[in-house]
C-alpha cells in the first residue's frame, strides 16, 4: 500500500466526523506552545531525517505501517520538522549492540535495555560510552528540560549513582531513561509476570486456578493436561507447558524457589552468600527435568524464536506459559476465534516464604530501557528535539491519544477517546498501532504514567484493560525502600578482578545446558562446576566483604 492510500486508509477506517479529517490533512488538532524557533530562522522548524534503531528482539512489532505518514508521526514532524527512518531487531539484542559498535555504524538514536553496566546489553552500552561512541547529553540537558526530567525522574537513587550516572562517566551524561514511573509509587508499572493456564482446560479438569499456587500442585497439573488429550484449535495436541521465545520466562515456574530479594546477595542460616551458591538451584534443576523428561514441557522453549513462540501462543498450543499477560498478541487472535480458551491466572504461585511470587521494586526503577544517541549524529539537536517533544504534555497526549478532535477530546482535563474511534481499535488494535499510537510509549517515553495523569473511567476500559488490572490486583507490587547490596560489592578491592574472572561465565546458561544432559547426576555435576568457577574466582571473599559493609549500614537490602 503506497504512503498516500496508507493515510487514506487511517483517516477514512476511523469513521470520524468530516471536522475531523483536517487533521488528516495536516491542518487542525490541538497547537503546541513548546515548539521552539527553527535553527534556520523560518517559522517552520528545519526538516531532518533521523535514523532510530529498537534494539529489542521483536521491538519492531508496534511499528505503524506506514512509518513516516501516520496522523502521529505527521504531527511530530510538524512540530520538530524531524522524520524517523525506523529499525528494529529478530536477533539478540547483546549481538546487535555489539555488531553497530564494532563496526561503527550507531543509527543516530537507539532505545535498548539497561539492566545494569555490570552485564548483558547494559555493560555494552557502557564500554561503548566510555569509548566515545555515545553523545555527551550533559551540555544539552538544560535546553531540553522534558529530557533532564527523564534522566532524573523515577530512578532507584542507587542506580542513578552506580549504573545511570556511573563513576567511570565522570560527571558526562549518556542515557535517557524510558518507561520509567513519574515518581510515586502508583506510577510503578506492574508487569504481571506470572503462569497462565488455558480456562477451558482447567474447566475440562475441574481445576481452579486460584488452588495452583505450589510446584508440586502444577507439577499434578501438567500431568493431568499431558494425559488429557487436549487439542490446540487446529486439532493438533497441546504442549502442557512453555514459554515465549529464548525460555523467557521459565523462572515463573521455578517460583518454590525465589524470594523477595533485590541484591545478588542472600541471607542462608546467619551467613551472606551470591546467589550462584544457592543450594536451591539444585531443586530448580531437578524440577526442570522432570518437567522436560516427562514430556510436560516445551522441549523447544529455550530456542524458540519470537514467531515461533507467538505461534503457539496464539493457537493455544500452550496449555500454561510463564510470562506476562501477553493480551496484546492473544485479545486480536486467540480471544477472537476461541474465546473459551482465555488463559487465567494460577496462583498466584507462593515463593520459598510461602508469599506470593510477585514483583519486587524500590521506590524508583532499577533498570530500564535507555534512548542514546550516536556521537557521530550529525543533528543532535534534532533528535534531542523530537525527544523532548514527545515528552512535553502536549507530547505525551499525541503519543498516547493522537489528534485531539480526531482520536479525542478533552473532558475536565482528561482526555476521552471519540466513541466511534475507539470501538474501532477495541475491535481491531491494528488500526490503533496504525494511527502511530503503539509506538511512542514504550520507546521516548520517560519520568511518566498515563494511568495516573489519566485515569481511565470505568466505563471506558476494555474487558482487557479490566483483566489486567485483575491481575495487578492479585499481585500487587512488593516495595522495598533499601538500597541493593550488589552495590557495596563494587568497592571491594578485587571487584574487577572477579568480573573479569567471570566475565566469561554465563550461570543462566549454563543452568539451561543441564535441563538436557544424559542424567541427573551428569546435571548436577554441571551445576557445581560453574558454581565451582565461580567459588574460584572468589565470589565468597566477595559475599564476607559485602557482609561487613552491610553491618555498616542500616539502610541495605538483600
Amino acid at each position: 500500500m503506497s504512503k498516500n492510500k496508507m493515510k487514506r486508509f487511517l483517516c477514512t477506517t476511523l469513521a470520524i466526523p468530516l471536522l475531523a479529517l483536517a487533521a488528516c490533512n495536516g491542518s487542525g488538532g490541538s497547537e503546541s506552545n513548546n515548539t521552539e524557533p527553527s535553527e534556520t530562522g523560518s517559522d517552520q522548524p528545519e526538516q531532518v531525517t533521523v535514523s532510530f534503531l529498537s534494539a529489542w528482539n521483536g521491538g519492531g512489532a508496534g511499528f505503524p505501517q506506514d512509518q513516516e505518514n501516520n496522523p502521529v508521526a505527521e504531527k511530530i514532524r510538524e512540530k520538530t520538522g524531524v522524520t524517523l527512518k525506523l529499525e528494529s531487531i529478530t536477533t539478540s539484542e547483546v549481538e546487535k549492540l555489539n555488531t553497530i559498535f564494532a563496526s561503527g555504524t550507531v543509527p543516530d538514536i537507539v532505545n535498548a535495555p539497561f539492566w545494569s553496566t555490570t552485564g548483558g546489553e547494559g555493560q555494552v552500552i557502557k564500554k561503548a560510552a566510555m569509548e566515545g561512541q555515545l553523545l555527551d547529553l550533559t551540555p544539552y540537558l538544560d535546553k531540553y528540560p522534558n529530557i533532564k526530567r527523564l534522566v532524573t525522574t523515577g530512578i532507584a537513587k542507587d542506580f542513578a549513582e552506580f549504573d545511570l550516572n556511573s563513576p567511570d562517566f565522570e560527571g558526562k551524561s549518556y542515557l535517557i531513561p524510558t518507561e520509567t514511573p513519574d515518581g510515586t509509587i502508583e506510577s510503578i508499572h506492574n508487569w504481571n509476570y506470572g503462569l497462565y493456564a488455558r480456562g477451558d482446560i482447567l474447566k475440562a479438569l475441574n481445576v481452579k486456578a486460584e488452588d495452583i499456587d505450589t510446584h508440586d500442585e502444577l507439577y499434578d497439573l501438567l500431568v493431568k493436561i499431558r494425559d488429557g488429550g487436549f487439542k490446540d484449535i487446529g486439532g493438533k495436541p497441546v504442549i502442557p507447558a512453555g514459554t515465549m521465545w529464548n525460555g523467557w520466562d521459565y523462572g515463573q515456574f521455578l517460583a518454590g524457589w525465589t524470594d523477595y530479594n533485590i541484591s545478588d546477595f542472600r541471607e542462608v542460616d546467619g551467613k551472606l552468600i551470591h546467589w550462584t551458591q544457592s543450594k536451591d538451584h539444585e531443586a530448580r534443576l531437578l524440577y526442570m527435568r522432570k518437567l522436560l523428561s516427562e514430556g510436560l514441557f516445551d522441549l523447544e522453549a529455550f530456542s524458540n524464536t519470537s514467531t515461533t513462540a507467538n505461534e503457539k501462543l496464539t493457537t493455544g498450543k500452550l496449555a500454561v506459559f510463564g510470562a506476562q499477560p501477553m493480551l496484546g498478541d492473544l485479545q486480536k487472535t486467540l480471544y477472537k476465534t476461541n474465546p473459551e480458551m482465555q488463559y487465567e491466572l494460577l496462583g498466584p504461585m507462593k515463593n520459598k516464604s510461602g508469599e506470593i511470587r510477585t514483583q519486587v521494586e524500590k521506590p524508583g526503577r532499577s533498570g530500564f530501557p535507555v534512548l542514546f544517541l550516536s556521537a557521530n549524529i550529525k543533528n543532535p539537536d534534532a533528535a534531542l528535539r523530537y525527544i523532548d517533544y514527545v515528552n512535553s504534555e502536549e507530547g505525551r497526549l499525541l503519543a498516547y491519544f493522537g489528534i485531539e478532535g480526531t482520536h479525542y477530546t478533552m473532558e475536565n482535563g482528561v482526555p476521552q477517546w471519540i466513541p466511534d474511534v475507539k470501538k474501532q481499535f477495541d475491535e481491531n488494535p491494528d488500526l490503533k498501532r496504525d494511527a502511530g499510537l503503539n509506538f511512542l510509549p514504550g520507546r521516548f517515553i520517560g519520568a511518566f504514567s498515563d494511568k495516573v495523569t489519566w485515569p481511565m473511567p470505568e466505563d471506558q476500559k476494555t474487558e482487557w484493560d479490566k483483566l489486567n488490572e485483575s491481575f495487578s490486583a492479585k499481585m500487587p507490587i512488593k516495595i522495598i525502600d533499601k538500597v541493593s547490596a550488589s552495590y557495596l560489592a563494587r568497592e571491594w578491592p578485587k571487584y574487577e578482578e572477579f568480573r573479569n574472572a567471570t566475565s566469561s561465565l554465563n550461570f543462566d546458561e549454563e543452568f539451561k545446558k543441564a535441563f538436557f544432559a544424559a542424567s541427573d547426576e551428569e546435571a548436577l555435576q554441571m551445576l557445581h562446576n560453574v558454581q565451582e568457577k565461580f567459588k574460584a574466582a572468589g565470589v565468597e571473599e566477595m559475599a564476607e566483604f559485602v557482609a561487613q559493609k552491610a553491618a555498616e549500614r542500616d539502610d541495605i537490602g538483600f
